[in-house]
Formats: structure tokens, sequence, C-alpha cells
């Protein structure tokens, strides 16, 4: 690839959306390890695609250290596909709805497509405007799911936090929301009041919500070294000390399953230093618990 072509291919986003990069370089660097947690082949081509330029810049940009290990994103996508893919078994034999918020340059789509009935499955991945062209953009290294077998595949440009998507959306299925690295960049009202009107314009058939939290003390330690480093233009805001917190937003949720960053399972699967970094983290007070990954009935 020459130079100009590899400019070209380069994608330029600002703020929060910038840090969906990083979360693309984490699933590119667990291509490559021993023991991949989710071993994305997009995540390998969307790097490739964007070429080598905006590879090594957005390396160099990365703190080096523990929290930078490509399972600290892996971990949380591996469980979300997990669950997922346990709602599209569980409802096999009728057809559903997917919905993935703040979708990024993420490949569940693709990666779970195979495990989509024939009953029909109706996918709908958002994100803002200059996310979703983004992903236009990168569509030759990650084109989107083939349909056929009662599948459709929808991009949706749009905020999370605004009503008019939501409302488009039929309630006439049991249906998926998920919530991947969004909470923690909305203010604490946008957030709930996000939560609420999921789960009352999808009450008629149920579903479930899966989302990923940052504890308050997780929150305040990244925002401070987000502005001594000032390599992104950002601040955390929505936090979580409790799934209780959640629950009392709806009497309809319910929660499923959960796990902090030091009890997941996918922890077996890490080699011993990632695994070791871990369990030292899990005896220290707040650390333990400085991210959650959740799965709702609602």
């Amino acid at each position: 690839m020459d130079a100009a072509q590899d400019s070209d291919n380069a994608i330029s986003l600002t703020g929060a959306q910038e840090t969906l990069l990083v979360t693309l370089l984490a699933k590119y660097n667990d291509f490559y390890q021993p023991r991949p947690l989710l071993a994305d082949r997009w995540a390998v081509a969307v790097i490739d695609h964007l070429g080598a330029e905006q590879h090594a810049a957005l390396t160099a940009r990365i703190s080096r250290g523990p929290t930078s290990h490509p399972a600290t994103v892996t971990m949380r996508a591996r469980t979300i596909d997990n669950w997922a893919t346990d709602f599209l078994a569980s409802h096999s034999n009728e057809p559903v709805t997917v919905v993935h918020l703040a979708c990024g340059l993420d490949a569940r789509a693709l990666r779970l497509r195979g495990k989509c009935s024939d009953k029909g499955v109706r996918w709908v991945d958002l994100d803002l405007p200059e996310v979703i062209d983004a992903r236009h953009r990168a569509s030759a290294a990650m084109p989107s799911p083939p349909g056929g077998r009662g599948y459709s595949y929808e991009m949706v440009a749009a905020d999370a936090t605004a009503t008019e998507w939501l409302q488009a959306i039929p309630a006439d299925r049991p249906t998926l929301v998920i919530m991947e690295g969004l909470s923690m960049y909305l203010g604490v009202e946008a957030a709930e009041a996000l939560m609420q009107r999921l789960v009352s314009h999808f009450a008629a058939r149920g579903g479930e919500l899966v989302l990923d939290t940052m504890s308050p003390q997780f929150a305040a330690f990244m925002n401070w070294v987000i502005r001594v480093q000032k390599n992104f233009d950002f601040q955390f805001g929505y936090t979580l000390s409790s799934p209780a917190e959640i629950l009392r937003l709806n009497e309809r949720l319910q929660i499923v399953e959960g796990h902090t960053f030091t009890d997941n399972p996918a922890i077996k699967l890490l080699g011993w230093q990632p695994r070791v970094f871990l369990w030292v983290m899990s005896w220290i007070p707040y650390a333990g618990a400085l991210s959650r990954f959740m799965r709702f009935k609602m």
C-alpha cells in the first residue's frame, strides 16, 4: 500500500468517538496473542485497511501497562458475544431483534452471523453519523453480514440518547439490546433515561439488556490520566457501584448474570501474567469491581 492510499483509508474521529479505534486495536492485538479471546479477523482486516501510518500513530498514543493488555477489551467482547449467542439460541424458534448501540467498528454482527436461526433475526447496528460513515468507509475490510434465511441487517446513524431511532424500531419481537462501551460516555441522567426508554419500548415482547459499566473510582482515575496525558479529549460520566442502581430504574428489570473485571470466566484462558495481575487486583479494595459486565432480563 503506497502512502497516498494509506492516507485515503485513514479514519479521523474526535472526542469519545476516537476511542473506538483503541477498542479496534485491542482486538487486532488479541488476534496475535498465543491464546486469543476473540480472534476477530475483521478487526485485523480493518486495521490493515486503515494503513500502517494510522496503525503506528494509534499504537504510540496508548499508554503501556497492564491496563493496555488487549484482554481488557476482548474479555468484555467475548462475554457479550456469549450472552448474545445464548439469547439467539433461547429464541431459535421465533424471530428476534438485536440492537447494538454504539457499535463503533465492531464486527459482532459478522462474528455471530452463523448463530442466527432461519426463523428471522433483525439486526441493527447504531452509532453516531460520523462513526457509521467510518463503517461504510471500512466496508471493504468489514462488509455487512449476508442476508437471507430471514435475516436482515441495518446500520442506523443516530445518537443513542435520541428518541426518534427507537420509535422507528418495531417492538414486535423479543429484543436483545447491547450497550457495550456506551454507558460511561453518557451523563448520569442520559444513561438512566436511555435504559428506561429501552425497557418501556420493548415491554410488549421483552428481551434482554446487556451492558458494561465503570466504577466511580475507576472513572475518576481514568479521567485524571486523560487530563494529564492529554492523549484524548473526553471525560467519563456515568458510573455504577452496584447493579441495584440499574434494577431500581424499572421493576421489569431482573439481573440474569454479571461479572466484574476480576471474576470473568474468560480469565482462565489468559496467560499467567495477566492472570496474576487480575488476581492481585481482586484483593485491592474497589479495584476488583472497577468494571462490570451485566445481563438483564427486561
